[in-house]
C-alpha cells in the first residue's frame, strides 16, 4: 500500500467531510465555547441530512487534547446555547467545520486503514488554541461548582459520553493528547472510563497517562506518529472501501 505520509492536505480533504458540534455553555460565571464532537466521515457515506451522523457507529474513536483551531466553515455560524451540562444534546446539530493539521494526520490512519468514520472526542471541549493557556483555562474551571462539564469524561456528562461512545466494544480507541504534565488529571479521568485493551496509542516513557499528540512541530516526527500507530492499529476494521487509498494517490 502507498505511504499516505505522502498524501497532501488538499487530495485528503476532497474525499473526507468534516462536521462539529458547536455550542456555548456557562461555566465559572461566564458563557464558554465548546466543541463536544468532530465527525470525520468520507463524502460518500455522508447521509442527506448530515446531522444524522451523530446516529452512525464509527470506524474509529478518537480521543485528543481539546478541539484547537477548529471552527465552523460558516464565519456567521452561531453556536447552540446551553444553560446546563445536562442539556447536551449527543444527536444535536452539526455543521461543516473546518480541519487543522492534527486531524488530517488521523485522516492518513483512516486511509491506510480504509475507514470510512472516524469520531473525535477530547479531554476537554474548550476551544483554545494555545495549548498553556487552555491548561490554566480548565485547571480554573475545576475549581467552581460543575465546573468539570468542560470535559465529556466528567460524571456530570456520562449519559452524553455513552451516546457518543458507542455500544460497540470492538471499536479501537486512538488516543494522544499530548506529554503536558497538566493534563494528567484530565488524563487519568478519561483513563478511568475507557475499556484498556481497546486503547490505541504511543505512551509517553516515564509519563503513565500520557500520549503521543497526533502532529508534533517536526515533520518527521508527523510521518512517525502516524507510522507507529499503524503498526498497532488492527487491520481488519472498517467499513470495506478497499482502493480508497489508491483512488487519492492517483488524482
Amino acid at each position: 500500500m502507498s505511504d499516505v505520509n505522502r498524501i497532501k492536505a488538499e487530495a485528503i480533504k476532497k474525499n473526507f467531510s468534516v462536521f462539529g458540534q458547536f455550542i456555548t455553555l456557562p461555566l465559572g460565571g461566564e458563557v464558554t465555547e465548546l466543541r463536544p464532537v468532530l465527525e470525520l466521515i468520507r463524502k460518500d457515506l455522508v447521509p442527506t441530512f448530515p446531522d444524522h451522523i451523530g446516529r452512525m457507529q464509527p470506524d474509529l474513536l478518537v480521543i485528543m487534547m481539546n478541539p484547537g483551531s477548529s471552527r465552523p466553515l460558516d464565519r456567521h455560524y452561531r453556536s447552540q446555547a446551553v444553560a446546563k451540562a445536562r442539556d447536551i444534546n449527543p444527536l444535536g446539530q452539526l455543521t461543516p467545520t473546518r480541519p487543522d493539521n492534527t486531524q488530517y494526520q488521523i485522516m492518513r490512519i483512516m486511509l491506510a486503514r480504509d475507514l470510512g468514520h472516524a469520531r473525535v472526542l477530547n479531554l476537554s471541549d474548550l476551544r483554545e488554541t494555545k495549548s498553556p493557556v487552555f491548561i490554566q483555562r480548565f485547571q480554573s474551571l475545576e475549581h467552581h461548582p460543575e465546573g468539570s462539564a468542560h470535559s465529556l469524561f466528567s460524571p456530570l456528562r456520562t449519559e452524553e459520553r455513552r451516546v457518543r461512545m458507542g455500544g460497540d466494544a470492538s471499536i479501537p480507541l486512538l488516543v494522544g493528547w499530548g506529554r503536558h504534565p497538566g493534563l494528567l488529571p484530565l488524563a487519568r479521568q478519561c483513563l478511568a472510563t475507557l475499556v484498556t485493551h481497546r486503547i490505541v496509542g504511543l505512551e509517553i516513557p516515564g509519563y503513565p497517562g500520557l500520549y503521543a499528540h497526533p502532529s508534533p512541530m517536526m515533520q518527521k516526527a508527523k510521518e512517525a506518529w502516524v507510522n507507529a500507530v499503524l503498526q498497532r492499529l488492527p487491520h481488519a476494521i472498517g467499513s470495506g472501501s478497499a482502493g480508497f487509498l489508491e483512488t487519492i494517490d492517483s488524482e
